[in-house]
C-alpha cells in the first residue's frame, strides 16, 4: 500500500510540473486563447453592478461607478484599488446608483452621474470635492465634458438636458426640452461633446436622436430617427474623434453610425447580440466597441461596418465599455459587480499584458499539488496501522 501511494505521489508531481510548463509555454507563445482576452483588473466586490467605467487622461486611473452608490478608483498599472470607496447619493443603502462617471479632459475633475438627480464633482488625486454638487429633481443617466472643461453636459430622465457652468455652478443658457412648455419628453439616456465643443448628441428612449448646438441652444439639423421606427429607445451615443460620425446603440441591439454633416446613415447598422448598453470608439477612430445586455462585447470597423473579431464574452449583461487614451485596453463594467480590462493591441490573438495568465496557471497548478500531495500524504498513513493521520485532528 506504501509502495502504490509514493508511486502516486510521484505520478502527481510529474503531472502537476508538466501543467506549470505546459501552461507557461501556451501563455508565452499566445495559445492561451483565440480571441481577446481579459489581462487583469478582474474585480467583484459586493452584489451591485457596475454601471459605468471610465479611464483618466493619463491612462492611469480606471474610475467605476456601481449599482449601491459606490464611486471606486483603479489604479491601471497594478490593479489595485486607488484610495477608499467613495459613497455618493442618499439612496437606502447609503447611496443611489452612480449612472456615469467622466473624467474632465484635464484630468482636474471626476463627474458621477446619481440616479437621485445629484453630479458630484471631485477632485481625483485627493478624492475630496473640487465644487459644489450639481442638483436637479430628476435622475441623471449620462454625463459629458466639454473639450475645455467649462461645460458639463448632463442628460436626465424627465427628458431634459443641461449645461453647467462649472464656474459658476449654474445652469448655462435654458434647460433643454423637447416636450411642450416645462415638459421634458423622453428619456435623455445618453448624451455626448462632439470633439470641436460645439455640439451635444442627445440620445432618447423614444428612439430619437438630437444634436443640440450649444451657442444657440436650438436643435441642430433634423431629429435623427432610424427608418424602420422599431429599433427601440437610444440607450447610448459617442461621437468619433474627428467628429464626423455620432454611434447610437439602440434597444433591439443595433448599431447605428450617424453621418453628422447629412444627418444621414453613414451605412447599413451592426447588429449586436441584445439591447446595447454601450458605444465607445478608439482614440484612433478605426475600432468601435459595442456593450449589450446579453453579457457580449462586439468590436466593430466603423469604416467598414464589419467585425472585427469574434464577440468578446463576459457573462452578464455589458452596461458600459471605455478605451484607454492610448487605445491598448479596453475596460468593460457588467451586472455582476464585475470590471475587466481587455488587451486590444495586435492584429490576431491577443496576449496576456505582464504574463499574468502565466502567474494563475502557476498558481492553480501549485493549488493542485498541494491538494494531490495531502490526498496522497493520507493514502500514506491509512496505509500503516498504529501511526496517527497528520491530515486530521
Amino acid at each position: 500500500m506504501a509502495y502504490r501511494a509514493r508511486r502516486r505521489i510521484r505520478h502527481w508531481r510529474r503531472a502537476v510540473i508538466g501543467g506549470i510548463l505546459a501552461a507557461v509555454a501556451a501563455a508565452a507563445l499566445g495559445w492561451s486563447s483565440p480571441a481577446i482576452v481579459p489581462v487583469g483588473l478582474v474585480t467583484a466586490i459586493g452584489s451591485a453592478g457596475v454601471k459605468a467605467v471610465a479611464f483618466s487622461p493619463d491612462g492611469r486611473l480606471l474610475a467605476a461607478g456601481y449599482g449601491d452608490g459606490a464611486l471606486r478608483l483603479w489604479d491601471v498599472a497594478t490593479d489595485q484599488a486607488s484610495g477608499p470607496v467613495l459613497q455618493v447619493g442618499s439612496g437606502p443603502q447609503g447611496g443611489s446608483a452612480v449612472n456615469g462617471v467622466a473624467f474632465s479632459p484635464d484630468g482636474s475633475l471626476l463627474a458621477d452621474a446619481d440616479a437621485d438627480g445629484t453630479i458630484g464633482l471631485r477632485d481625483p488625486v485627493t478624492r475630496q470635492p473640487a465644487l459644489s454638487p450639481l442638483r436637479a429633481g430628476s435622475g441623471v443617466n449620462g454625463l459629458a465634458f466639454s473639450p475645455d472643461v467649462g461645460v458639463l453636459a448632463a442628460g436626465y430622465g424627465d427628458g431634459t438636458i443641461r449645461l453647467w457652468n462649472l464656474a459658476t455652478g449654474q445652469v448655462y443658457g435654458p434647460v433643454l426640452r423637447t416636450g411642450p412648455g416645462q415638459q421634458g419628453g423622453s428619456a435623455v439616456n445618453g448624451v455626448a461633446f462632439s470633439p470641436d465643443g460645439g455640439l451635444v448628441a442627445a440620445g432618447y428612449g423614444d428612439g430619437t436622436i438630437r444634436l443640440w448646438n450649444v451657442l444657440t441652444d436650438q436643435v441642430y439639423g433634423p431629429v435623427l430617427r432610424d427608418g424602420s421606427g422599431s429599433r427601440g429607445g437610444v440607450n447610448t451615443v459617442a461621437f468619433s474623434p474627428d467628429g464626423s460620425l455620432l454611434a447610437a446603440g439602440y434597444g433591439d441591439g443595433a448599431v447605428e453610425l450617424w453621418d453628422v454633416d447629412s444627418s444621414r446613415p453613414s451605412r447599413p447598422p451592426m447588429q449586436a447580440d441584445s439591447a446595447v448598453n454601450g458605444v465607445a470608439f478608439s482614440p484612433d477612430g478605426k475600432l468601435l466597441a459595442s456593450a449589450d445586455a446579453n453579457g457580449t462585447i462586439g468590436l466593430w470597423d466603423p469604416a467598414s461596418g464589419q467585425a472585427t473579431r469574434s464577440p468578446l464574452r463576459v457573462g452578464s449583461a455589458v452596461n458600459g465599455v471605455a478605451f484607454s487614451p492610448d487605445g491598448k485596453l479596453l475596460a468593460s463594467a457588467d451586472a455582476n459587480g464585475t470590471v475587466k480590462l481587455w488587451n486590444t493591441a495586435g492584429d490576431g490573438p491577443a496576449a496576456p499584458l505582464g504574463g499574468r495568465i502565466i502567474l494563475l496557471a502557476a498558481v492553480f497548478a501549485a493549488a493542485l499539488a498541494v491538494v494531490a500531495v495531502t490526498i496522497t500524504t493520507r493514502d500514506i498513513w491509512r496505509a500503516r496501522p498504529g501511526r496517527p493521520n497528520p491530515g486530521r485532528n
